[in-house]
């Protein structure tokens, strides 16, 4: 049997329940309605005649007592008369009780032997005597009469229409039985009908429902067992071709994600680097053998209990600024032993987004940079041992170029002051150079200390300008000041800060052509002191900006200027040892603008 025609014969029992009680409470609602209505409206009207017709009865008993005294006739005799008849008239048209008949009738009578007894009394002789007393004798009793009758027709109406209430509502009560019995008759039957169907058809619902729950766990073994051949059934079945259709597709995702799990562990396992991949709250899901020997991030652990700091923080970085994270100081270096050697790592930590920009996780990434800290403190030695070495016959050098050119030892011919001249600014650029490269091992080293103390943000914009500015004069270029308002004070090194100034005001002076402008800056903004370097010269392009800082590194086609690349690089080191962040912005053909900011002595 089809679902369909096991839904058509569950519901057709209550339906045509539904539609006899429809009918039945309808007929009933109109026959009492009908039946009321009109019992109210025969009774009713009975009632109101008899009460006008004991209106005019009165009315005309008045006027015969107006005569007794007055012997005059009122009109209104006539008038009351012929309303009495047009009611009577009415009323015995409109019985419709027991008794009714014979009560009008003998109104009929009574009202003709009041009229004929009222015509006689208006005929009398003018003595007032017999006036009144044929009044007392005849004409009151005679009215009383009629009264009393036409009092009995209005009560007999009136007591019909009660017990026609009475009637009503006994109906009204076998009507609601019977409409209670339809009621019970039609749960039953619907109790009925849902026993005989719920075999064949609530219950392979059930079932479905069921798999359905057991699916969403994510059983997927579960089989439906129902026999009909209905819709339910065919439900059943595609269900049951679904959930193995979703078994083999389980299967097979399964195999491919353990290969590629497999083969990413192998790939991760092979890299130098230790690699650990966490979820946005830290639980580590994926990580190679490097990461879990000398790290312990071990797959199921949170990045947050690992040993180091800076793991963590780089970590939260990451997560909460959703980009990547990147230290590449020394300062930032992970120290640790393995077999009695001494290592250094490198943190770094990856975002990793979903197609909609979500984040779904962090790669941590910690390289191993022993050798390349190594190499650097290498690096640093030689160059520190060079330039000392270096300085000794340089600074000879100086000296002889100096007494030349002072003609202690003669006069020079002009060939000879060229040649010698020349040879100063040389040895002065190399001594500059040497100086550099001294400073910047320093500060690399972590030997040289900055001596902070409050000053004046103005007194050290005032000393950096005084400096350049013979300089700036000499090239026609321009040097504009703008002093902070409150003049406020910040903690700074002064000679390391003047140092900063002179390369930044220097490097702005080389790329600026005559008739330009450089302007020295700065101004307060919350705790610190914003101070800012600004050019209208060639400008940076954009793919030199992150090499800018960088030791060595010239723009290309300015080799001309004669820098050696290390200026602005001691800037940077000097601006962080501070606590500072230096940033550059620039295009092409529309100047630079380099700005640092040093925290208040007050704030600090």
């Amino acid at each position: 049997m089809r679902l369909r025609t096991k839904l058509i014969l569950a519901f057709s029992g209550p339906l045509a329940i539904l539609i006899i009680l429809g009918l039945i409470s309808a007929r009933t609602i109109t026959k009492s309605s009908h039946t009321v209505e009109r019992i109210f409206r025969e009774n009713y009207d009975s009632a109101d005649a008899c009460l006008k017709m004991k209106d005019a009865i009165l009315v005309m008993d008045g006027t015969a007592e107006i005569f007794v005294w007055d012997g005059v006739k009122d009109e209104k005799t006539i008038a009351a008369d012929l309303e009495f008849v047009n009611h009577l008239r009415f009323q015995q048209g409109n019985v419709t009780l027991p008794g009714e008949q014979d009560l009008t009738d003998s109104l009929t009578n009574q009202w003709n032997t009041y009229r004929v007894a009222l015509e006689k009394f208006f005929t009398l002789s003018s003595e007032g005597t017999d006036r009144r007393q044929f009044y007392r004798n005849s004409i009151l009793p005679q009215s009383q009469r009629v009264l009393d009758i036409a009092q009995r027709i209005i009560d007999i109406n009136l007591n019909n229409m009660v017990s026609t209430d009475g009637q009503v509502r006994k109906e009204a009560a076998e009507t609601n039985r019977t409409l209670l019995l339809l009621v019970l008759s039609g749960i039953l039957l619907s109790a009925l009908f849902v026993g005989i169907f719920w075999q064949s058809m609530v219950r392979p619902i059930s079932r479905l429902m069921d798999s359905v729950q057991e699916i969403q766990r994510g059983n997927l073994d579960f089989f439906v067992h129902v026999h009909s051949k209905d819709e339910i059934g065919n439900l059943a079945s595609a269900f049951n071709e679904m959930t193995s259709t979703l078994r083999r597709f389980r299967k097979m995702n399964r195999t491919k994600l353990l290969r590629s799990q497999r083969a990413t562990i192998s790939v991760l396992n092979a890299l130098p680097q230790a690699i650990a991949v966490c979820n946005p709250g830290g639980g580590i899901e994926l990580s190679n053998e490097a990461a879990v020997k000398m790290f312990a991030l071990a797959p199921g652990k949170s990045i947050k209990d690992a040993a180091d700091e800076k793991i963590v923080e780089l970590f939260s970085q990451a997560n909460l600024e959703m980009r990547p994270f990147c230290n590449k100081g020394w300062d930032w270096a992970i120290q640790k032993f393995s077999d009695g050697d001494e290592k250094f790592f490198l943190p770094e930590a990856i975002p990793i987004f979903d197609d909609e920009h979500g984040l779904i996780g962090v790669t941590m990434v910690i390289s191993d940079v022993t050798r390349l800290r190594q190499l650097d403190e290498a690096k640093n030695g030689l160059i520190s041992t060079v330039s000392h070495e270096l300085k000794t016959p340089l600074t000879s050098i100086r000296l002889a170029t100096h007494a030349l050119l002072n003609e202690k030892l003669g006069v020079l011919n002009p060939k000879q002051t060229e040649l010698v001249l020349a040879a100063r600014e040389e040895s002065d650029r190399l001594h500059r150079i040497i100086e550099n490269l001294l400073e910047l091992g320093r500060m690399e080293s972590g030997g040289a200390r900055l001596d902070l103390m409050p000053i004046s943000a103005e007194e050290i914009l005032l000393a950096a300008a005084d400096e350049m500015r013979t300089a700036f004069a000499d090239r026609g270029v321009s040097l504009s000041l703008e002093l902070p308002a409150d003049s406020p004070r910040v903690l700074a090194d002064r000679l390391r800060l003047g140092i900063v100034f002179a390369n930044l005001l220097n490097n702005a002076l080389k790329h600026t052509p005559p008739g330009g402008r450089v302007t020295l800056s700065g101004r307060e903004e919350g705790g610190e002191v914003l101070f800012s370097v600004e050019d209208t010269g060639e400008g940076i392009p954009q793919e030199n900006l992150p090499h800018i800082f960088e030791k060595f590194f010239r723009v290309p086609g300015c080799e001309e200027y004669g820098t050696s690349g290390l200026g602005l690089a001691i800037v940077k080191e000097i601006t962080e040892g501070h606590g500072s962040n230096i940033k550059v912005n620039s295009s092409p053909g529309k100047g630079a603008r380099f700005e640092f900011a040093l925290s208040k002595a007050e704030s600090v």
